[in-house]
């Protein structure tokens, strides 16, 4: 790879994180806004209730990452997205089409494995989900990018993860592990679509 690849290579992957910024965390804003201003609260009733077969649980899986409790709520997640979609889009090709996996990968295993008289909102599980992907590149596909990428992360937040990952009350357990495990199943199978990207760059 010649300096002109390697500059075209980092502008594709910048303009790639602007746009990961505006996928992920203007729905969550536009939400949380909406949900307080117009929808009175009633978006959040659609959280993932584990393993109940109903339409608003099905909306769950799919959207529980844009429904917040309250303004800290959002802001905590939103810090963190912040900083994992950077690395995130830094290093990943099909950034998008791999946020939308772990979006239903990370809300399939919560309404497997939750408790079936609670319910799950809120963007941690997929913020858990991304962190497993890259953990999951780095050991079994051995994308190196990942490691350092985990480096960061776990040098800024290895306490916050921790804590994660311990049941506490009013912490969505389910979500916070649910979330690392299907991320790291599809880290660990990211090899092939990392080859290819190796063998374009």
């Amino acid at each position: 790879m010649n300096w002109q690849q390697l500059l075209s290579l980092i502008v594709v992957r910048i303009k790639q994180v602007i746009g990961l910024y505006a996928f992920v965390l203007i729905p969550m804003w536009g939400m949380f806004f909406l949900n307080k201003v117009a929808l009175f609260g009633l978006w959040n009733i659609f959280g993932i209730v584990p393993r109940a077969l109903d339409v608003g649980s099905m909306i769950g899986v799919f959207a529980s990452w844009t429904m917040h409790g309250n303004f800290s709520h959002l802001l905590g997640n939103t810090v963190t997205l912040l900083q994992i979609l950077f690395l995130f889009g830094l290093f990943e090709k099909n950034a998008y089409r791999t946020v939308l996996k772990l979006v239903v990968a990370s809300g399939l295993v919560t309404w497997i494995i939750g408790s079936p008289s609670s319910i799950h909102i809120g963007a941690s599980g997929l913020c858990f989900a991304m962190l497993g992907y890259m953990i999951g590149g780095a050991i079994f596909a051995r994308r190196w990018g990942y490691l350092l990428a985990c480096i960061v992360m776990g040098t800024g937040y290895w306490l916050t993860i921790k804590q994660g990952l311990m049941p506490q009350q009013g912490i969505s357990f389910a979500a916070h592990f649910g979330g690392l495990c299907a991320g790291l199943l599809l880290g660990a199978n990211s090899k092939h679509t990392y080859s290819a990207v190796s063998q374009r760059y």
